[in-house]
């Protein structure tokens, strides 16, 4: 499914991907990364968070992210995919979607660009989790959100990955929103992984350390193409 993942190409890519220190910007409800879950126990939203710190690079040559071969849903064929082909791997959707213009990606800098962006939140037919949070991107799957990725014992992000069906080579970045919340990042070169020849991110996060709250990320992160670099704008800082 991934054939083609271990390009020196693609390989170089990941390794140079690191965020820069973003300027504040206006939250806008409905931002272009995904909150850390919520510290009243409830799944984590989508809102406007900071962007990730600078990741640990990886040797040169190293593993790539992969979907393994008992994923609950072919997340390669998804990634990119156009509403009607993704729908019908989800259930039912069970909240009213929404939709803005614009979007935003983490690699050199924090871009803001104009686009088509438009969320819904499907029921989980497969059973991993008890729904999936799917924003499209100018028609296409661009982020993939687990929510209440289903679970026993003690919470292991590593096993809520394999859950939903990857595997990432390299050690994530610890984060702690809020004194019960925890949030493990992998940016683009710790999660290092490509899906059609653009990058992703990955989040996993929890309240309290349980299932019950937790969400699997899946976050286009690639570079902005020269059509999304012509549609770039500047964000005001926001006022204190």
């Amino acid at each position: 499914m991934l054939r083609g993942l271990l390009l020196s190409s693609l390989s170089l890519a990941l390794l140079t991907a690191c965020p820069s220190s973003p300027a504040p910007a206006k939250a806008d409800g409905k931002g272009g990364t995904k909150a850390a879950t919520k510290a009243d126990g409830k799944a984590a939203t989508k809102g406007d968070v900071k962007a990730p710190t600078a990741p640990k690079t990886p040797k040169a040559g190293g593993a790539m992210g992969k979907v393994l071969a008992d994923a609950p849903l072919p997340l390669a064929e998804l990634f990119g995919a156009a509403p009607p082909q993704a729908e019908a791997m989800f259930g039912d959707p069970v909240a009213k979607g929404g939709s803005k213009e614009s979007c935003v990606r983490f690699v050199p800098d924090r871009t803001w660009f104009k686009c088509k962006n438009a969320w819904q939140r499907y029921g989980d037919k497969t059973g991993t989790a008890e729904t999936v949070y799917v924003t499209y991107e100018d028609g296409k799957v661009a982020a993939i959100a687990f929510e209440k990725v289903k679970g026993e014992g003690p919470f292991d992000p590593t096993a809520a990955l394999k859950k939903v069906g990857l595997e990432l080579p390299e050690t994530p970045e610890l984060k702690r929103p809020a004194d019960n919340v925890k949030m493990w990042s992998w940016f683009n070169a710790q999660a290092r992984l490509v899906f059609g020849e653009r990058q992703y991110r990955v989040e996993v996060s929890t309240v309290d350390d349980q299932w019950e709250t937790s969400k699997v990320d899946i976050m286009l992160n690639d570079p902005l193409n020269d059509d999304e670099k012509a549609r770039a704008f500047e964000v005001e800082p926001q006022t204190p």
